[in-house]
């Protein structure tokens, strides 16, 4: 009794075929999947530990549902998290900046701070974070004129912003700046104003 089978150019063709149709499938899976996730290279706040330590420094995470944590920063940045909800948009900022000139104590670290860009300033004494750092608070506003249009219309982005802003012990010359902001078209919220103070007063460098 004789079996046959598939001469071998047949069988490679099947083979061929076989491996195009899975290899366009698994890229249309991917596809699918990255447009379903909208974090792509971020990590949920929720699946990290609760506190945090980062070189020097440590830090409680922000505990609101809706926060990630980019996965990889370009220095000076060394942690960014961010959280959207609707027009308003939230984020921690936490990277190291070398003054033009020195800083080496708290007044002349508020002075510093008195040339940032923001308006209303608000600039305090901020002890019991194994450095030395002041309580920072600020509000900018833009605004974008559409006038070329049919019906004129103007847009306007609110930021606050709190920081809190200290001299590295373990680089002199250098500042830490921990910074929480709030954008949306009327600026911050009580929650997130709360959810700032918390994070910021988390923060110690370690010895």
């Amino acid at each position: 009794m004789k079996t046959s089978s598939p001469p071998a150019r047949r069988r490679s063709a099947v083979t061929n075929r076989w491996r195009l149709t899975r290899r366009y499938a698994l890229a249309l899976g991917f596809a699918i999947t990255s447009l379903g996730c909208t974090h792509l290279l971020q990590t949920d706040a929720g699946d990290l530990p609760g506190r945090m330590r980062r070189g020097d420094f440590s830090f409680q995470r922000p505990a609101r549902p809706g926060w990630y944590l980019r996965d990889t920063v370009d220095p000076p940045t060394i942690v960014e998290f961010t959280r959207h909800d609707g027009r308003a948009e939230s984020q921690i900022l936490v990277f190291g900046v070398k003054p033009k000139a020195s800083v080496r104590n708290a007044s002349e670290l508020t002075r510093w701070a008195e040339n940032l860009p923001d308006g209303d300033k608000v600039i305090a004494a901020a002890p019991g974070h194994g450095a030395t750092c002041i309580r920072y608070h600020g509000r900018s506003v833009i605004t974008v004129n559409y006038a070329n249009t049919t019906a004129p219309s103007a847009d306007r982005l609110v930021t606050d912003e709190d920081s809190l802003e200290c001299i590295d012990p373990h680089a002199p010359g250098f500042i830490v700046r921990f910074i929480c902001t709030q954008r949306s078209p009327t600026g911050g919220t009580a929650a997130g104003t709360s959810e700032s103070d918390a994070f910021l007063s988390s923060i110690q460098f370690e010895k």
